[in-house]
């Protein structure tokens, strides 16, 4: 009787698979014969679940920015105004390891995609929808009396995203958590108090 695989669960286990070599290793380690042999398979086994390795690499960035939509979500959770947007501020920075592997598997994906015409032509709409959002609570934070009313929300809302992004890219080549980035920003959005 031929055994009955999970598909789900297996492209998921083979995802936390490659979030796990690339946390040890980096990326460059985190080939498809380092994946099977970790995982006790064969190499061609891979290929069952994903088309190919940038397949695999956008499940795996998926994984990431699910994980990300997720904490914001949790992070400005009964929260309004500038109280958010510190929080969710801070789940863009590398301050876990958790956060730093995940930087990791960014930077790789956003390698990936610059160099292939489909996944460029999508974009990354998740910044647009994490800088709309920086936006709106800053708007709260204006409207609550917490900042000016000249604070400029749509701009440092895109600044605050860029930022958070940076944060990610400083931490992959330099080893920088953004401790001190974050301090940066929180003296940016008090420029703007009221």
């Amino acid at each position: 009787m031929p055994k009955i695989v999970d598909y789900a669960k297996r492209r998921v286990e083979i995802v936390d698979a490659l979030l796990e070599l690339i946390a040890q290793d980096g990326m460059g380690a985190a080939t498809s014969r380092a994946l099977a042999s970790h995982l006790g398979v064969s190499n061609g086994a891979l290929w069952r679940y994903f088309k190919g390795k940038d397949d695999l690499l956008a499940a795996t960035y998926q994984t990431v920015l699910d994980k990300s939509n997720l904490r914001v979500a949790r992070a400005i959770a009964g929260r309004t105004g500038v109280d958010a947007v510190l929080a969710m501020m801070e789940t863009f920075f590398p301050l876990t390891p958790e956060l730093q592997d995940e930087a990791k598997v960014v930077l790789a994906f956003w390698g990936v995609a610059a160099m292939n015409s489909t996944q460029a032509s999508h974009g990354n709409p998740e910044m647009v929808e994490w800088s709309d959002e920086f936006a709106i609570l800053l708007k709260e934070g204006i409207e609550a009396g917490e900042l000016r009313p000249d604070t400029p929300a749509e701009a440092l809302g895109n600044i605050l995203m860029s930022v958070g992004t940076n944060a990610q890219v400083d931490y992959v080549f330099r080893g920088d958590d953004g401790a001190a980035r974050l301090a940066e920003v929180r003296q940016l959005i008090d420029s703007f108090r009221a």
